[in-house]
């Protein structure tokens, strides 16, 4: 079983990037998902495949990426240009025609799980700044063969929410 850590809108917050990556320093991937507020190269955004947010202003980052794991692949962007406020429905369809079963994002700051036409739509939340009643968080997706689970963790790495993936 392949697993991913997906974080966002960290906003300038030094350490939290490290910290999370030496927690979890079995993790097959690291994605960043936009308003780190570094430069592209800073050496803790560094260790994270990264994309630009609204509140990053560096020519380097790209406004979306692709990952590939073998038969897994996952769409990413920060969401601020396919309207994830309103609906998640144009970053489904857009990771559809790239082939994806997983389409993350950030902008929102809410940690949140939908299905959406097949595609697994997921945002970490705000590891810095939470915009719900919940605390800020972070995602682990563990995925394989079709079926695997989404944990959604604090900045201790507790898991305050874990869904089913089918």
């Amino acid at each position: 079983m392949k697993k991913y850590i997906a974080v966002s809108d960290n906003h300038s917050e030094t350490g939290i990037l490290y910290n999370i990556y030496e927690h979890h320093d079995d993790a097959d991937a690291f994605f960043h998902l936009g308003d780190s507020e570094f430069k592209y190269d800073d050496t803790e955004l560094a260790l994270y495949q990264r994309v630009k947010g609204n509140m990053d202003f560096y020519p380097e980052f790209p406004e979306t990426a692709v990952a590939q794991f073998d038969d897994v692949t996952l769409f990413l962007t920060h969401g601020h240009l396919f309207g994830v406020n309103r609906s998640r429905e144009m970053i489904a369809d857009q990771a559809h025609q790239q082939g994806a079963q997983f389409a993350l994002y950030g902008h929102t700051h809410v940690a949140r799980y939908e299905k959406i036409n097949g595609i697994h739509v997921i945002n970490p939340g705000s590891i810095s700044q939470s915009r719900s009643h919940v605390e800020e968080t972070y995602a682990e997706i563990k995925y394989d063969d079709a079926h695997g689970v989404v944990n959604f963790r604090n900045r201790d790495h507790q898991i305050l929410q874990s869904i089913e993936l089918k």
